[in-house]
């Protein structure tokens, strides 16, 4: 018997269809004799909509409000999916708020950092033979205020609900299989990773890969959860993510991301969270940030590909493949940033998913 933490994105809870299947799948996990924790994103694209809505009534609207209205996603999941599976086995689901299984966050609104989870309840419902599912996303500030994790943060809930419970593993389910050596959706040929240690799947999640969020890889490697990230459609685990990896010597993974801004500043300007790169570059100061933390601050999108991998930074020969082929297409390099275990490269020009797929298999095919 084990205890098992398991996590589903907007997309696996999107209409009822899906979450009474999932609610099945749940059952059946439970019926096996695993205790299991489930923490559920809102449905489909419900926070967007909630989101375009506020911004109908005020240009920036009050970040605490922000965070009481899109935290009610959740909580419309966590009843959704409480109702399937008392369908199934009546009284056997539990559901439970951020703010009641005591996630305590700092005081961020909309990009709150996770400090603790106190867990009695869950911890009461599990013994009494009850699946307890969680909102993901979500908490209560040291202040008592409502709090959120940003995007992505039904992730950091898992694994931290995972921590406290002393859970045997964290399971994370998406619409892809699990952890590839770049996006399928743009590298066809992409390799599905069986493993991937803790630092090579951080890279991979700062440089924008979107299987599993930064701040949930960097909590699971500073805590020591096992990750095991899956398919939500078939249930089947494709990656596990932990502190072990038997390939760290070899290029790992590409990562591209189109979600950039490249924007000069001036001293005394403060900078947005979360910079990627902050370098003079042909004698202006400039940093690269994710365009959600651009702010008012004036810039112009850019994109950046990663490669990473353990001493990737050596690899030279590689390296100059990736630039040869860059300058052959004529896309002008803006900056490169490189450590030990991540080589990238910031482009002016965003590349045609054809294009990414060339390069990714001229690395790993």
């Amino acid at each position: 018997m084990a205890l098992v933490v398991q996590k589903y994105g907007g997309s696996s809870v999107a209409t009822p269809d899906k979450i009474r299947d999932l609610a099945r799948r749940i059952v059946a996990r439970h019926e096996s004799g695993d205790k299991v924790v489930v923490v559920v994103s809102a449905m489909g694209k419900s926070t967007d909509a909630l989101v375009s809505q506020a911004r109908e009534l005020a240009q920036i609207p009050d970040p605490r409000e922000m965070d009481m209205l899109v935290s009610a996603g959740e909580r419309i999941s966590i009843a959704m999916m409480s109702i399937a599976i008392n369908g199934i086995r009546p009284g056997l689901a539990m559901s439970f708020t951020g703010s009641q299984i005591g996630l305590i966050t700092d005081c961020n609104h909309g990009d709150a950092r996770v400090l603790e989870v106190k867990g009695d309840r869950l911890r009461e419902a599990l013994d009494q033979g009850r699946i307890a599912v969680v909102a993901g996303f979500q908490g209560v500030s040291t202040t008592r205020e409502i709090t959120t994790l940003g995007r992505g943060g039904s992730d950091t809930t898992a694994v931290a609900v995972a921590a406290a419970l002393a859970a045997d593993v964290c399971e994370i389910y998406s619409d892809v299989d699990g952890v590839y050596t770049s996006d399928p959706r743009l590298a066809p040929s992409a390799r599905l990773l069986d493993t991937v240690d803790y630092e090579t799947m951080l890279e991979m999640s700062a440089a924008g890969a979107k299987v599993l969020k930064d701040d949930a890889v960097e909590y699971a490697r500073r805590l020591g959860v096992r990750i095991a990230a899956g398919s939500s459609s078939s249930g089947l685990i494709g990656t596990i993510v932990s502190s072990e990896n038997l390939n760290r010597d070899t290029l790992q993974a590409m990562v591209y991301n189109d979600r950039l801004r490249w924007v000069a500043f001036g001293a005394g300007v403060p900078l947005p969270p979360d910079c990627r790169l902050c370098q003079s570059v042909e004698g202006r100061s400039v940093v690269v940030v994710d365009e959600k933390h651009a702010g008012a601050m004036e810039g112009v999108p850019c994109v950046s590909l990663s490669l990473i991998g353990a001493r990737v930074a050596a690899q030279r020969e590689r390296v100059g493949e990736v630039l040869a082929r860059l300058e052959e297409v004529g896309n002008r390099v803006l900056a490169i940033s490189s450590t030990s275990s991540k080589y990238e490269i910031f482009l002016e020009d965003p590349l045609p998913p054809a294009q990414v797929s060339a390069i990714h298999d001229m690395l790993f095919v």
